[in-house]
Formats: structure tokens, sequence, C-alpha cells
């Protein structure tokens, strides 16, 4: 499909947005279960599985069936760490010697690293872990509700 995704019926009405309810019909019904973390994740990604779960979870928007788009999530933060550990320790460049020559070379950690963040950064905003993802699920739902409402047909405040 091209275009943005459609947002869940729980953002939407979070949102305070009229389309909610009609969505919601549509949806497979959400599940008041947290998702378990799996076992193959390793410590940093445990770790960051435990910092994010519950945050994501006060925004009311995650079930059992995210477990694996979050496990990705916590997997590539893993990874983008071990990056951004191996360009600390090499350097931004690297010296690539030859029979008769040297020549220097942007780290191919730097490379990994730019391309981790970007996943990383898109994940993030799935899960309202960002700015921008927050705005988009609707988490700032106090503004939704402390809003006038206005009737639709007849343009008055209700």
């Amino acid at each position: 499909m091209t275009g943005r995704p459609p947002k869940p019926a729980a953002s939407l009405k979070l949102s305070g947005n009229w389309r909610a309810s009609g969505r919601a019909k549509s949806e497979p019904p959400a599940e008041e279960a947290l998702p378990e973390c799996p076992a193959w994740l390793d410590d940093v990604g445990r770790a960051a599985w435990a910092d994010w779960i519950p945050r994501i979870a006060a925004m009311k928007i995650i079930s059992s069936g995210d477990r694996d788009a979050l496990a990705l999530m916590c997997d590539t933060w893993s990874r983008y760490l071990e990056a951004r550990k191996r360009l600390a320790e090499e350097g931004e460049v690297i010296r690539v010697e030859a029979e008769y020559r040297v020549t220097v070379k942007r780290n191919p950690w730097s490379a990994i690293l730019a391309e981790h963040g970007e996943r990383l950064r898109r994940m993030m905003s799935e899960f309202g872990l960002t700015p921008v993802g927050r705005a988009r699920i609707g988490a700032a739902k106090e503004q939704a509700k402390s809003a006038p409402q206005e009737d639709i047909f007849t343009k008055r405040r209700a």
C-alpha cells in the first residue's frame, strides 16, 4: 500500500478522533496482557525491553501481538550500541595497508551505526517513543479532552 499507514483505533480514540469507533469494528480486539520478552534477546536487548515496555504500556497501544516488533527494536538497539562502541574504539577513519601504499578510508562501523540509528528512529516512532511518534498516536490525550467539542452539523460548540 502507498501512503501513510493507518493509525490503530486505540490511537485515534486517545486523540479524540471520531473515526475511532468505525475503525475499531474492523480491527482485532486488543489484549490486556503485555508481551513477554523473548529468550533470544541478549542482555542489552533485555535491558531495553525492561526500560521500554512500561513506557509503551502506559500509552495503552501495545498487545502481545506486538512482541516481535518490539523485540526487533530492542535487538536493533543492542546492535546500535555495539557499532557505537566499535567506532569509538577504532575511530572514524581506518588505515588500509596495501603492498606498497597506505590509504585512509572511512570506518565501515560508521555506516553500520547510521543504518541502525535510522532503523531505530523509525521503530521508536511507531511505538510512540519520539515526540513525533507520540503526537501521531495521540499520547497527548489531555489536550484532546480539554478542547471544546463542536457539533459538525450546526457548527455550534457543545
